[in-house]
């Protein structure tokens, strides 16, 4: 079994039980927001990579074309009954089985830090979402407050690290996934966060949005400007100041 196989299983274990509900309100209602006012009166069509139980894409799919895909067969079920064309795929290995430049808008969220290998992912992105296209993409921030009281304190590894027992593999900051994007071929037009944890209350809210890098979710809309990708897949970086030097 190759390493990338063991992985998927592992996340098919963690997320295809029925007992498995778990969202992010904040997080889900800033991107339905993002996502509300690009789209206004046309009509797009939309995919959702990891898309679970389909809850993000519920309210779009009386008026838009939605579709989504999954490691897990039961949430994928639970997303079809929410009117959602839904394809069961394995994102580290497999392509995704659209033509390319098929979608107007394709949505990442909560995906990424689940992949031992997200360059398949990334590739597969580009290729079928269309030049000018849009792609939303979310993700834990390891590198939020609480993270470094709990390094420095407490000598416990980040906030939604990549830590003992955890479905997370990889480790992502804002300045990281911003150079990802632009090695993919992306150009980001704009960056929000959620709240800065523990508190949820306006002023959470309103620092997250200010000040992204400190959010305890961050929100990255980008727009697919070029053809190719520039970065060579499965290249590994050992040092991860090449790749910030790369594209300063």
């Amino acid at each position: 079994m190759k390493s990338n196989d063991s992985t998927s299983a592992f996340q098919k274990s963690v997320y295809d039980t029925e007992e498995y509900q778990a969202t992010d309100k904040l997080k889900d209602l800033s991107v339905k927001e993002i996502v509300e006012k690009m789209i206004g009166n046309k009509r797009y069509r939309i995919l959702d990579v990891g898309c679970g139980n389909g809850s993000l894409l519920q309210p779009f799919c009386t008026s838009q074309e939605c579709y989504g895909v999954d490691i897990s067969e039961i949430q994928l079920k639970k997303a079809q009954m929410k009117g959602i064309r839904t394809c069961h795929i394995d994102l580290e290995s497999e392509r995704l089985p659209f033509a390319n430049d098929f979608f107007d808008l394709v949505i990442c969220s909560e995906t990424i830090e689940h992949l031992l290998d997200p360059d398949n992912l990334l590739q597969e992105i580009h290729r079928t979402v269309r030049l000018g296209g849009t792609f939303i993409l979310t993700f834990p921030n390891v590198n939020q407050p609480i993270s470094w009281l709990m390094q420095i304190l407490f000598d416990l590894p980040s906030r939604y690290s990549a830590r003992y027992k955890s479905p997370h593999v990889r480790d992502y900051t804002l300045r990281i996934i911003k150079n990802v994007l632009v090695n993919f071929g992306f150009e980001i037009s704009k960056v929000t966060g959620t709240y800065i944890y523990p508190p949820e209350d306006r002023i959470s809210q309103w620092l997250a949005k200010s000040f992204p890098r400190l959010a305890e979710k961050i929100i990255i809309v980008s727009k697919k400007h070029l053809k190719k990708p520039r970065t060579q897949p499965r290249k590994v970086v050992w040092n991860v100041l090449e790749l910030i030097k790369k594209n300063e």
